[in-house]
């Protein structure tokens, strides 16, 4: 995906470049460690500078603030495609913004921006996960002009372990046909 670096305020917003992946993954870390999961947390920084420079299965997008001259958040993204609108989407895999930084409209900014940038170059979407219980994330990706998928269950296969195995043996929650609980 081509992405314009812009302005806002005193911060550059831009696409990573390789050798950033140490301080892409010192973010991540943090976001783990905000989120509670940094027991899943297991990505290092060679799998990111693989993943988005080597691979290109994806990009990141760093908030640089210039007073600081330090990287203060990142948006990491990948891409895939909607066989019913026909065309390509984008997936936010992460988005992070430092603590001190947050709350200067650096979020908004960068999802406009995003926003605009898919439009313009035939994104059909643009799709991504919040855990529940991080509500001013939900509030602020609401007051941005997200919809909630309410209707839509997240699904998970990991491709580690016991490929054979039944997956219900590994105490999955499962909906029954014309059951509404989850």
């Amino acid at each position: 995906m081509e992405f314009e670096e812009f302005v806002h305020g005193s911060f550059r917003i831009r696409k990573a470049v390789p050798g950033e992946g140490v301080v892409i993954h010192e973010l991540m870390q943090e976001l783990s460690d905000y989120e509670d999961l940094h027991h899943e947390f297991r990505s290092t920084a060679d799998d990111l500078e693989n993943i988005l420079f080597r691979l290109h299965c994806g990009d990141a997008l760093l908030i640089y603030d210039n007073d600081s001259d330090s990287i203060v958040g990142v948006m990491l993204l990948s891409f895939h495609y909607s066989s019913f609108s026909g065309r390509p989407g984008i997936f936010i895999e992460d988005f992070y913004i430092r603590e001190p930084f947050r709350g200067q409209g650096l979020g908004r900014a960068l999802m406009i921006r995003l926003r605009q940038t898919a439009r313009e170059q035939g994104f059909g979407r643009i799709d991504w996960q919040c855990l529940r219980n991080n509500t001013s994330a939900v509030e602020f990706y609401l007051s941005c002009g997200a919809r909630l998928q309410e209707d839509w269950l997240l699904f998970r296969m990991l491709c580690e372990g016991d490929l054979a195995a039944d997956p219900g043996q590994a105490g999955d929650r499962r909906i029954r046909p014309g059951s509404e609980q989850l």
